[in-house]
């Protein structure tokens, strides 16, 4: 590196300023700034860019990797010229997030679901959602997910789709049935009945927010798995959500079931037991699905399992299985 030349006294402040603005070279058409006004004009000229081409940049204004993203747009009372009540847009934000995390960890394959005790930490990390630009609108933002890092930490986590992937489509799955119209009551229970307790709860909560703050939210899923979804969801759809939700009744006991293991999958955490009066019953397993497959694969066996009931007013039922103790049927 050569050496500047007619460097000026370091201890010469404004001589030192001087140079440096005399020296500052940029590419062609990208002059320095001067102020803080011709900064924050460069960072919004970035932002319209970067959204107007689909391309996030990193903080060097660089191309950065394709990010998962969900734009967010919310209108109706609490928004006027642009600005949201700040109680409103904290407790959606918050039911957001809450409810992105319970059901990513119903979804999860790697373990049973549980509707009690702490989320695991890996999952809290994977399905953290990041406030990143504010767009036109009446108001709106966009929700990057976390760093590649944290996706990392999963096992069943791939290069597409992600746990993050699946925990947005379901909730985009339950925005779009809450507005569908007639039976819209029971598609929303088809929906969040098999993710137990808590999640159908976050999900009721997060549906109050909309319908408490009588606004409308429009939701745009986009990530390299699922491409563009977008669903949108009003007051009165959060409204029937919730009160669907709410009516719901879990319930738990234990049961023993008497079968043959025919199968299961190391990925899902699952061992499927032919019953007799029932079927292939699909149990969700704490245990290492390959020692249980090698050592009770086609024998008849006693399974102690608990049963998760979700039942709705209307009558719809589903059965969720949490195996405790699988021993042989030494009876038979």
């Amino acid at each position: 590196m050569n050496a500047p030349q007619n460097l000026p006294d370091p201890s010469d402040r404004e001589a030192l300023l001087a140079w440096l603005q005399a020296n500052r070279t940029k590419a062609p058409g990208h002059a320095p700034v001067h102020s803080m006004t011709e900064l924050a004009s460069a960072q919004h000229r970035r932002l319209r860019n970067a959204m107007a081409h689909g391309q996030a940049l990193d903080d060097r204004g660089r191309p950065d990797a394709v990010r998962r993203s969900l734009c967010l747009a919310l209108d109706g009372p609490p928004v006027r010229d642009h600005r949201i009540e700040s109680s409103v847009l904290g407790g959606w934000l918050t039911a957001l997030q809450t409810a992105v995390t319970s059901v990513a960890h119903a979804l999860d394959d790697q373990r049973p679901t549980h509707d009690s005790g702490p989320v695991p930490k890996e999952i809290q990390r994977a399905t953290k959602l990041y406030s990143s630009a504010v767009f036109p609108s009446s108001y709106g933002m966009v929700l990057e997910e976390a760093p590649s890092e944290a996706q990392q930490e999963l096992q069943d986590v791939g290069a597409m789709e992600s746990l993050l992937d699946r925990a947005m489509s379901t909730i985009l799955d339950l925005t779009d049935k809450a507005e569908s119209g007639a039976g819209a009551e029971d598609a929303v229970l088809a929906t969040a009945l098999p993710l137990g307790r808590r999640a159908a709860g976050h999900l009721s909560l997060l549906s109050g927010v909309v319908a408490d703050a009588d606004a409308r939210v429009r939701l745009t899923w986009e990530s390299p798995h699922a491409g563009l979804r977008t669903s949108t969801l009003s007051s009165d759809g959060a409204q029937r959500c919730r009160q669907t939700l709410r009516a719901a009744v879990f319930e738990d006991l234990e049961d023993t079931l008497i079968g043959t293991v025919v199968g299961g999958s190391k990925v899902r955490g699952t061992v499927e037991i032919e019953v007799a009066d029932r079927g292939v019953v699909t149990v969700r397993a704490d245990r290492e699905v390959t020692a249980l497959l090698s050592a009770y694969a086609d024998h008849t066996v006693r399974a102690r399992v608990l049963v998760t009931t979700a039942r709705s007013p209307l009558g719809r039922e589903h059965h969720s299985y949490l195996l405790l103790d699988l021993e042989l049927d030494n009876e038979r």
